[in-house]
């Protein structure tokens, strides 16, 4: 049972709670810049990352932590050094949302790893 409501939370939760967060956030920084790719959405690299670190942290795997951040880091890198990136220079505004995204959708997929694992909210 813990398993269903971690990953609920990490998935259901932690994808309403991070597309509202994005949306806040960069509606503060105006018109998004058009691009000249269609890229992966979104919505399914996060959902794609909360379930793969979820899991990693409610099997307790040693490396997850560092794994989390390393992958903030690599999505970063790949962003920042696209051509489209380089060209508009507002766009890197939503470069660096989009980090801030993946940070708060990594903090859902580290909660529903804990409650997968007992260590959350193992009582309820």
């Amino acid at each position: 049972m813990q398993w269903f409501s971690g990953l609920g939370f990490s998935l259901l939760v932690g994808g309403v709670f991070t597309w509202l967060f994005l949306r806040l956030l960069r509606s503060t920084l105006g018109e998004m810049p058009r691009l000249s790719h269609r890229g992966i959405p979104s919505w399914l690299t996060g959902g794609v990352e909360r379930l793969f670190f979820t899991v990693l942290v409610g099997l307790e795997v040693p490396g997850a932590p560092a794994a989390m951040i390393g992958w903030l880091a690599l999505k970063l890198a790949t962003d920042w050094n696209h051509p489209d990136w380089k060209e508009k220079a507002a766009a890197r505004e939503f470069a660096a949302s989009a980090l801030l995204g993946g940070l708060v959708s990594m903090l859902f997929a580290l909660i529903g790893g804990l409650i997968c694992a007992g260590k959350l909210f193992s009582g309820v």
